[in-house]
């Protein structure tokens, strides 16, 4: 096969291709021999039908088959030879063009392309980051909280706060009707759902109330909500609250100690200190590595496919409308906040397209790889983390090679993060060190 690249524009290119006349006949005369194998003809033995009598049945359908597949082979062997990086599929009307078996074959696709870009010198980059330290008070907090998780729920005579749960008697009414009631539903600050129902004014409604204040929020229920007068419904919230109640830390006493494998107070402060200083530790790495890649994106010159960004922006704005939706925002808000916020959306999805291709390349010229192994220990990871058993979520990524290319691209990319960042020259900036706001105790 013969390719001839044109450059159409920046990320778009045209390629034509000739196949020899005598590839064409070979793959014509495979397609002809495959039927003549599996046909059945009266008065002829199996594969012995005469050519032309094929020809005459079959010709279109032959010709079809074998058009298909030099297609198919020339667009593979166009990626394979590096002739083309593409974003996506070809352009091409494949029964529009067509096949003679004495006769070169050529035809032409277009093709959307990665972007090509002189990559800036990655290796040996300085990035500065926020020093990391632990302190006493940090690791106080640690041992409140873990003492916390494992406290009771007891009444409060306080104000709500965040982290308590408030005990509501609540009714839903819309269009003048009641719609229904429940009483003494348990809500967690902070989690903006209350028996299912989305209601993101709750908190603020609820922060600083005392027994027996009421309020009126908005509310959504979802479409599949069992409550028939409720389900896709937006309606008005009507809430009273019953009582608040507050976590209360559990002691820290032998039992708590033994349940924790802990022989003594201080080996808890220092696994306490040693766990948070290793989660700072990562976070620093993080922002190394995000600010070197930031550092490589506005050093290179990238021009991006114009179709891949506005695809990408539309697709952004979607999750963002299923994600407001679900939280109750109504669909005018929902678009008039959207059509404010586009361009800055289309800033946001180009750096995210650019900080990709960056990887991208790095993965290349380091030779990164995701072996089998990987990809499992990934999935099992996943599993756990959810609750889902490894099998199930096995299953769903087989199910789509789509969610398993995006699984294996987010883990080239996480080690190409590691490589850029170990790469660098790593230096840590003195900083103050940030306010440690102890968790609420119950009054």
């Amino acid at each position: 096969m013969d390719f001839r690249v044109e450059e159409l524009a920046p990320c778009r290119k045209k390629v034509t291709v000739t196949v020899p006349a005598a590839q064409v006949r070979e793959v014509v005369d495979e397609q002809y021999s495959e039927i003549n194998k599996q046909l059945r003809l009266p008065g002829f033995r199996p594969g012995k039908a005469p050519r032309k009598l094929l020809e005459t049945r079959f010709g279109v359908q032959v010709k079809d088959e074998a058009k298909s597949k030099l297609v198919e082979s020339a667009y593979k062997a166009a990626i394979e030879e590096k002739k083309v990086a593409p974003l996506g599929q070809p352009t091409l009307d494949v029964s529009a063009i067509t096949i003679d078996p004495e006769k070169d074959f050529e035809f032409a696709f277009e093709v959307t392309t990665r972007p090509e870009f002189a990559l800036p010198e990655w290796k040996g980059r300085e990035v500065k980051v926020p020093q990391v330290s632990v302190t006493d008070a940090d690791v106080d907090l640690g041992v409140e909280r873990m003492l916390l998780s494992d406290g009771t729920l007891a009444s409060s005579t306080a104000p709500v706060a965040a982290d308590d749960v408030a005990v509501l008697d609540w009714s839903a009414r819309a269009d003048g009707q009641d719609l229904h009631a429940e009483p003494s539903a348990y809500y967690r600050m902070g989690r903006g759902v209350l028996d299912g129902i989305v209601a993101p004014g709750l908190d603020a409604a609820l922060t600083g109330a005392e027994t027996g204040a009421k309020a009126v929020v908005k509310g959504r229920a979802a479409a599949d909500d069992p409550r028939p007068a409720l389900a896709g419904r937006e309606f008005d919230l009507a809430v009273e609250l019953k009582e608040a109640k507050r976590f209360q830390p559990a002691d820290l006493d032998a039992t708590f100690l033994k349940r924790h494998d802990f022989d003594d107070a201080d080996e808890l402060r220092k696994d306490v200190r040693r766990r948070l200083l290793r989660g700072r530790e990562r976070e620093r790495d993080r922002v190394a590595e995000d600010r070197l890649i930031d550092g490589l994106v506005a050093t290179a010159d990238m021009p991006l496919p114009p179709d891949v960004v506005e695809n990408a922006v539309e697709g952004w704005i979607e999750r963002r409308r299923i994600e407001a939706q679900s939280q109750g925002v109504s669909d005018e808000e929902v678009a008039k906040d959207l059509a404010a916020s586009k361009e800055e959306i289309r800033v946001k999805v180009e750096n995210d397209l650019k900080r990709h291709f960056v990887l991208e390349r790095i993965c290349e010229s380091s030779t990164v790889t995701v072996d089998e192994n990987e990809m499992f220990g990934a999935v099992e990871q996943m599993a756990r983390e959810s609750g889902r058993s490894t099998g199930e979520l096995v299953q769903h990524f087989q199910e789509s090679p789509e969610r398993l290319s995006e699984l294996r691209t987010h883990l080239r990319h996480e080690k190409a993060r590691e490589a850029l960042r170990k790469a660098a020259v790593v230096v840590e900036e003195a900083s103050a060190p940030a306010p440690v706001t102890p968790p609420k105790k119950g009054k």
